[in-house]
């Protein structure tokens, strides 16, 4: 059987050496090696992309509120400056808009409420919402 190269070894994530000196580590009592306790790194715990997707829903969560929050405020400074109209508007372009910019990286789920209840019915990952 031929040796595994050492290009497939280094796209591996996990690397478990079979090498004749881990059984000489073992037999001289050191420090037991990686290969029987592998440790994982983040990318064994974490999606590939999650970063990503978290970064996404962070900027699109603040610019709904910044934009929102930002109308009722003008609202409420100076009438004639936008209508409750103006207000809607707002909120419902800014929603579109996001969708928009982030829908094919992360789904634009700027509600948490409409993350955990596609958790709940199976169409969102667990592991990406206790993240």
């Amino acid at each position: 059987m031929a040796a595994p190269s050492t290009a497939s070894r280094a796209n591996s994530r996990v690397n478990y050496s079979n090498e004749i000196h881990d059984l000489s580590t073992v037999q001289s009592g050191s420090a037991v090696p990686t290969m029987y306790y592998p440790e994982k790194s983040l990318a064994d715990i974490f999606p590939p992309h999650l970063l990503k997707k978290v970064i996404s829903e962070v900027v699109a969560t603040f610019l709904l509120v910044f934009v929102t929050c930002g109308a009722a405020s003008i609202y409420g400074e100076d009438l004639k400056r936008i209508s409750q109209l103006g207000q809607s508007v707002a909120g419902g372009l800014i929603v579109t808009v996001m969708i928009y910019a982030t829908g094919h990286i992360s789904g634009a789920h700027m509600n948490p409420a409409v993350t955990l209840s596609f958790a709940c019915f199976r169409h969102f990952p667990w592991i990406q919402v206790w993240n």
